[in-house]
């Protein structure tokens, strides 16, 4: 048998994340509800991956608007 497809990339909606929040739970949440949608199954072997942005929020390491804003008026 040869192997035709390669590597499937799919992005999933998911709510608003905050700091301190589930995210191992949540990501759970949005693969299970997208998969009783039927949008696609889960295998064996299958890979999930978040980015960092995601996990920087859930850790509280981000800055604000406000916070940029305030260093570029100290710098100038």
């Amino acid at each position: 048998m040869s192997r035709m497809i390669g590597t499937v990339s799919r992005g999933l909606r998911g709510p608003i994340i905050r700091e301190g929040e589930d995210l191992a739970q949540i990501v759970v949440d949005c693969v299970m509800q997208a998969v009783e949608n039927g949008d696609f199954t889960v295998r064996d072997r299958d890979i999930v991956a978040i980015t960092e942005s995601i996990v920087a929020r859930v850790q509280g390491n981000y800055v604000t608007v406000d916070d940029i804003a305030a260093d570029v008026r100290a710098k100038f």
